[in-house]
Formats: C-alpha cells, structure tokens, sequence
C-alpha cells in the first residue's frame, strides 16, 4: 500500500523494500508511553541494537510494539504510530553539519488493521530535514511538511509535521480511502539522505 501511494503512477519511484523480521524478547509496551518517550527510548534503543547487530545497513526501521494506542498526550488523540529518524556521528566539518541518518517508525497493534499507517509514518522519516540554524548551539532535526502547516480548526494551533490538504497523506487523520499525495511533498522525500543513500547503484 506504501508503495502504491508513494510511487502511483511511477511519478516518484520511492519504493519500500522489505527485510527480514527480526524477533526479540523485549517487549515494549505503548499503552503508558506517549509516541515521544516511546521514539526516544525503548524504540531507539532496540532499532540501535538490531541494526548494529546486521551491519547499519541505511533504511526505515519499523517496530511492532505492544499495546493498542500509544498514552494520550494532553489534548490529542492517540496515536497508533510515530516516525522520525535516528540520527548518528553528528559532527560539524568545515562549518557544515556531517551525520549518519536512519528512518524510525513504531506502529501499535491497532496500526496494523490501519492500511496506510506505515505510508504515512514513512512520510514523516523522508520529510524530516536538518534545521540549518542551531538553537543554542543544538542542531535540531524536524518533520516538516511542505503542504502544511496543519492548522486545527477548533484550537488554532499550527502543526508543520502534517498537511492541511484534505485528503492528503499527511494529514493527521488519514482518511478511509487511498489517501492523495502532493508533488510538492514527492519532491521533498526525493531529496531525503535516507532515500538518497538507499539508492541501489546499477
């Protein structure tokens, strides 16, 4: 499904390409963890250790966790997936920021009857970019949407991980058909060093 969305009609040829399945003994539960903890903590360090184990091979690492819904962060609904990225030997060379990049994505046991969670999750890994101004001397990496930002007509409040296309992919709540995408955001995850680096050279 991923894969029909994100390449329809052959417009981007971004391509997901399963791996094996590695089973682990940790279990982890996102029934008390809000996406953000979970990303942070158990997800990163299990992804860390899986992908050390096999060699660091660039990509999305995807986690199946335990539990329906990750815990309900103050006035939002509950997520039943987060993406973002890992991001590895950060270093500034010659004033420019050099860093080893990889994809993250935890799904809920909920998520998986979802059938464009991970699409729309693997959108959030190939939208995040490096903001070029340090804060407080902090490179910061962000999920930014470039049909966005999503503005929540009852609260006001600005979300610029997601898009404000009806419809669309990146929307915060994925609609019950196949959801559209946008060549602005096509454009955008061509260009992320994720998809640049998993590249197979011919």
């Amino acid at each position: 499904m991923a894969n029909q969305i994100w390449n329809g009609g052959g417009m981007c040829n971004i391509n997901f390409i399963p791996q094996p399945i590695f089973e682990v003994k940790t279990i982890i539960d996102v029934t008390n963890l809000g996406f953000q903890a979970a990303m942070e903590g158990p997800v990163k360090g299990l992804i860390k250790k899986v992908k050390h184990k096999i060699g660091n091979p660039i990509g999305i690492y995807v986690v199946y966790t335990s539990g329906n819904d990750f815990a309900v962060s103050s006035g939002s609904t509950s997520p039943i997936g987060a993406g973002g990225v890992i991001i590895e030997d950060f270093r500034i060379k010659d004033d420019i920021p050099e860093f080893t990049l990889f994809g993250s994505i935890a799904l809920s046991n909920r998520a998986l009857n979802a059938p464009f969670t991970f699409a729309h999750e693997a959108g959030h890994v190939l939208l995040t970019e490096l903001d070029k101004q340090p804060f407080n001397n902090i490179f910061r990496f962000n999920a930014i949407d470039p049909t966005g930002p999503f503005i929540n007509p009852v609260t006001r409040n600005s979300d610029t991980a997601h898009s404000n296309l009806v419809g669309n992919l990146m929307a915060p709540i994925l609609p019950n058909i196949i959801p559209t995408i946008d060549p602005l955001q096509l454009k955008k995850a061509r260009m992320s060093r994720i998809f640049q680096n998993a590249i197979i050279k011919r």
